[in-house]
């Protein structure tokens, strides 16, 4: 079974967000890959990402606030055809190597979904 890991939030103020979310519900810091900032509840992390980078990588149509989700999967070869079959709106793709998830997907909606097997900091 999948299980929802990590929820990416683009901001122009890094610092300001991951003070926020410390302060406001206690989250802590912990360690990832990337230039993103990593809190966690202990469950599910958040990954605070400056939006300058990820512009240079992605384009100028990136927006802050919610960017994506990710799930952890025991078989990212088993659920990309699963994901296929449900209406996907591309397949499953290889991530690059400085990201904390291995592969990415967008569900019918164009949603950015990550897909990791090797799990997530907590």
């Amino acid at each position: 079974m999948a299980r929802i890991r990590h929820i990416a939030i683009l901001t122009e103020d890094v610092d300001r967000l991951v003070k926020f979310y410390i302060d406001s519900f206690g989250l802590r810091t912990v360690e990832g890959v990337g230039t993103a900032t990593y809190l966690t509840d202990g469950h599910i992390n958040l990954a605070i990402i400056p939006i300058g980078p990820e512009r240079e990588i992605e384009g100028d149509h990136l927006r802050v606030g919610i960017n994506h989700f990710g799930f952890e999967v025991d078989d990212v070869a088993a659920v990309a055809p699963r994901t296929r079959s449900a209406g996907a709106a591309d397949p499953v793709r290889k991530r690059p190597p400085n990201r904390e998830a291995e592969y990415r997907v967008h569900d019918p909606d164009g949603n950015p979904i990550d897909l990791s097997q090797h799990g997530w900091p907590h």
